[in-house]
């Protein structure tokens, strides 16, 4: 007979399961619907502008290349920001990010010219630590000017950046200094009115704020710093950099097989189902990220797969907010719009009372996002099992949406739990 004791899992044996199952349908969602909805900024009237405006502008001078940063900024006795990232602090962060608290305290204090924390100085330590980012930045602007030249937008912009510049080429941005063509951006995108703005596609409106970004960013923080209503603030001002939590061990995750099997239960209709994605190149490209072995074949029914997972940088400051349940309300500004999960977290830390804002948000499943590991059990449960409804849904959806396209006269049977989609 078999001991009923040696079956009985524990809560963190089932909480295991869960978390398994979380992954791997993370996986799952981000190889067959990677975008669920549109992006947006989110518009709040009653936070703090002057509040957001430095915690956006703190949030772009701090991501250095790749990576992500998130800040939260709180006043005492005088702004206390709080800096995430979605990785390890390097020694070249610290010491840049000591250096921006010495130059802002200092600008408080004397803002003139003559001084070492000028305005420029201050321009100039952001343009060199974050050159990285602005030369991948740089490429998108040169692609727009360069594959779209007759265009009554881009001429505009060439006209004006040839007057400003005089060693301005479009095909040779790369040869130009990035701090000016990081200033023309700005200086251009500042002069623009409405009316040229509603006339321009916002992905190239984009682009040119994105490069003018950071002289944008470290003019608001000079201003600021500089005013005779922020400088007792800025004079105290202290850049506290969260230590990240990094995750060592890979997350054990189902086969791609097994979740869609979970959702069409009559194996032809899976297979139908499996033949549709695999003759979407833009569906295997990502199933190949995470299900493919050694040799570079698809392994859609592997058991033993893996992946790496890592905590988003504006999750690691909600999780040090929900230990402590602080739940006054609280912007965060992030250098990249948020994904899909952290918007759908978010939107669960408000059901339970927390008053968040985000500066914005993409819509996007991310591989390797992970469950914040906040101290109480329960909340965790509560909200994994919250994001596992969330993507439920969305695989359901797709599955729905692309079994109904194929031929109607098919012969298979698809069960009926299939079409039943839950109501928000």
């Amino acid at each position: 007979m078999v001991n009923k004791k040696k079956n009985r899992l524990t809560e963190r044996d089932l909480y295991k399961l869960s978390e398994k199952e979380l992954y791997s349908k993370i996986c799952v969602a981000q190889s067959i619907k990677p975008v669920v909805n549109e992006a947006r900024n989110e518009v709040v009237d009653d936070i703090d502008k002057n509040c957001k405006l430095l915690s956006c502008s703190l949030a772009t001078i701090f991501a250095r290349d790749r990576e992500v940063i998130a800040v939260k900024l709180k006043i005492s006795d005088g702004y206390i920001a709080y800096i995430s990232k979605n990785g390890p602090w390097l020694d070249k962060d610290v010491v840049y990010i000591n250096k921006i608290e010495e130059y802002l305290r200092n600008m408080s204090k004397d803002s003139s010219k003559k001084s070492k924390a000028n305005p420029d100085a201050l321009t100039s330590e952001v343009l060199s630590y974050c050159s990285n980012k602005l030369e991948s930045r740089i490429k998108k602007l040169k692609k727009d000017l360069t594959r779209k030249p007759d265009k009554e937008y881009i001429k505009s912009f060439i006209k004006y950046a040839s007057a400003k510049l005089e060693e301005f080429d479009p095909k040779k941005l790369n040869d130009v200094d990035k701090s000016k063509i990081s200033v023309l951006c700005h200086d251009y995108y500042k002069q623009l009115d409405g009316i040229k703005k509603s006339e321009t596609p916002q992905k190239f409106l984009g682009h040119l704020r994105k490069v003018g970004s950071y002289v944008a960013s470290a003019i608001i923080l000079s201003d600021r710093a500089s005013d005779i209503k922020y400088k007792n603030l800025f004079s105290n001002i202290e850049l506290r950099m969260i230590k990240p939590i990094i995750i060592t061990n890979n997350q054990p995750i189902y086969s791609w097989e097994y979740v869609i099997k979970s959702f069409v239960r009559n194996h032809v209709d899976y297979v139908r189902f499996k033949d549709e994605c695999l003759d979407n190149e833009h569906i295997v490209r990502r199933l190949r990220k995470v299900y493919s072995d050694g040799t570079g074949q698809l392994k859609l029914d592997n058991r033993n797969i893996e992946t790496h997972v890592y905590i988003h940088a504006e999750l690691n400051i909600l999780a040090s907010m929900i230990d402590q349940e602080d739940k006054s309300k609280t912007f965060i500004a992030v250098s990249k719009r948020c994904c899909y999960l952290c918007e759908q977290y978010i939107g669960f830390l408000r059901k339970q009372g927390y008053d968040i804002i985000i500066s914005g948000e993409h819509g996007k499943i991310y591989l390797g996002w992970k469950l914040p590991q906040v101290a109480s059990i329960n909340f965790r449960i509560r909200s994994l099992n919250y994001l596992l409804e969330k993507l439920g849904r969305v695989i359901e959806r797709k599955i729905n949406y692309q079994t109904r396209s194929l031929d109607a006269d098919s012969d298979s049977n698809v069960s009926d739990s299939l079409w039943e989609i839950q109501q928000d």
